[in-house]
């Protein structure tokens, strides 16, 4: 079961989950197999793409557990972001969080 499950796009949704902090830092946190496609300009990767916003690390922490390490996950640059969400490919997703 992904942490994610319960918020839209969950339960069997979007193959892709990115995690934001702050609306500045970003990291792939499900779907490693599309990550060269998704970096890609013009890539071929299923979409949309989930993006759960947390408004820090500690809400983050409260959601997935105090274990979490972003070092273990890629790092997305902004610029992509931005172009997912340029192009209509971005599911944006506050986290219940904050």
């Amino acid at each position: 079961m992904n942490a994610f499950d319960g918020l839209p796009g969950g339960n069997g949704g979007p193959p892709i989950t990115l995690i934001s902090i702050e609306r500045k830092s970003y990291y792939l946190y499900d779907g490693e197999e599309h990550i060269d496609q998704l970096l890609l300009a013009d890539g071929d990767f299923p979409t949309p793409v989930r993006c759960v916003h947390f408004e820090s690390v500690i809400a983050l922490r409260l959601m997935l557990g105090e274990d979490i390490n972003l070092t273990s996950y890629w790092g997305i640059h902004p610029q992509i972001v931005d172009r997912l969400r340029a192009d209509d490919q971005l599911l944006e997703i506050d986290s219940p969080q904050g």
